[in-house]
């Protein structure tokens, strides 16, 4: 009896001392899709805002405001294979993106395989 409780317990510690780790699916590392958000341009940096509906223009021209200001205006930046997307947008556009891969940084970099803008910002 002491033999197989010494047995059971030796089996216990050596399966918690294990080196694998487990990753959960919605983990991945690899995430592709297509997302939907706004764009802020600063300096030679496309800053993608995704998480955030507007119920007018205004209240979307305030917010883009508040975050130029800021050191990261978002949580990603877009990385475009296409080096012409650049010049086709603007603070404030509505677009959406089809990524191939989101790497792991702060802040995050989407790399886009395809985009469509999907509403342009007019100037005030």
């Amino acid at each position: 009896m002491k033999r197989a409780l010494f047995f059971f317990i030796n089996i216990f510690f050596l399966g918690s001392c294990s080196n694998s780790y487990v990753t959960f699916s919605g983990e991945s590392k690899n995430r592709t899709g297509q997302y939907k958000g706004y764009v802020i341009l600063r300096n030679d940096t496309v800053f993608f805002v995704g998480d955030k509906t507007f119920e007018t223009k205004v209240e979307l021209q305030n917010y883009m405001e508040q975050q130029m200001n800021k050191e990261h205006p978002s949580d990603t930046v877009l990385s475009f294979k296409d080096k012409n997307a650049y010049d086709q947008l603007k603070t404030g556009d509505k677009i959406n993106v089809w990524s191939s891969q989101i790497l792991e940084s702060y802040p995050a970099k989407m790399i886009v395989e395809k985009f469509e803008i999907v509403e342009k910002i007019e100037k005030r």
